[in-house]
C-alpha cells in the first residue's frame, strides 16, 4: 500500500496491484462461467437463473471495490469511502479525537499486522489497515507525522 500525498490537506492510500490483479482475474472467472452457463438458460430453472445472476453481480462489486482514505488537516478530518458500481459506506474520523495510531499483531497470524486508530472517545480501536510488519510501520510513520499523532507498537 502506497501512502500518496496530494496536496497539503488531502493524501489517497493507493489500491495495491495484487488486489487489482487478483480482482481482475475473480471478476472475469466468474463472468465467463456466467456466459458459457447463459447459453444453456432455457434449461434452468428461475432459481439457478437467480443464483448465476447473485454471483455475477458480486463479481462486478469485486472488480470495481474501491477503497479511497482523505486526510484533510484544514478540517481535521480522515475520510474513508468504500464504493463499487455505487457508493456503499463512508466514515469520518475526527483527527483530533485520534489519541494515537497503534501497530498490533494479528491474532493466529504471526507475519500479519493491523494499523488502529486508537480514539480517545472509544474503548476499542478503529482497525484502519493490515499487512506484514515493515509495510505497516512504513505506513504508520507516514500517517501519525502527517496527522501530528503518535505511533505506539505492541
Amino acid at each position: 500500500m502506497r501512502f500518496k500525498q496530494l496536496s497539503p490537506t488531502i493524501a489517497i492510500m493507493a489500491k495495491t496491484r495484487a488486489q487489482t490483479i487478483g480482482r481482475w482475474i475473480f471478476a472475469s472467472l466468474v463472468a465467463s462461467l456466467t456466459l458459457f452457463n447463459a447459453l444453456g438458460f432455457e434449461h434452468w430453472s428461475y432459481a439457478e437463473v437467480i443464483i448465476w445472476s447473485f454471483i455475477a453481480l458480486l463479481s462486478w462489486h469485486l472488480l470495481f471495490a474501491r477503497r479511497r482514505i482523505q486526510f484533510d488537516l484544514k478540517q481535521q478530518l480522515i475520510t474513508i469511502n468504500v464504493s463499487s458500481l455505487y457508493p456503499l459506506t463512508q466514515q469520518v474520523i475526527p483527527i483530533n479525537h485520534i489519541a494515537a495510531f497503534q501497530i498490533r499483531q494479528r491474532l493466529g497470524q504471526p507475519h500479519r499486522y493491523d494499523l488502529l486508530i486508537v480514539m480517545d472517545t472509544q474503548i476499542e480501536p478503529l482497525r484502519f489497515q493490515y499487512g506484514d510488519l515493515p509495510q505497516m510501520k512504513k505506513l504508520g510513520q507516514e500517517i501519525s507525522q502527517f496527522c501530528a499523532v503518535p505511533l505506539l507498537f505492541d
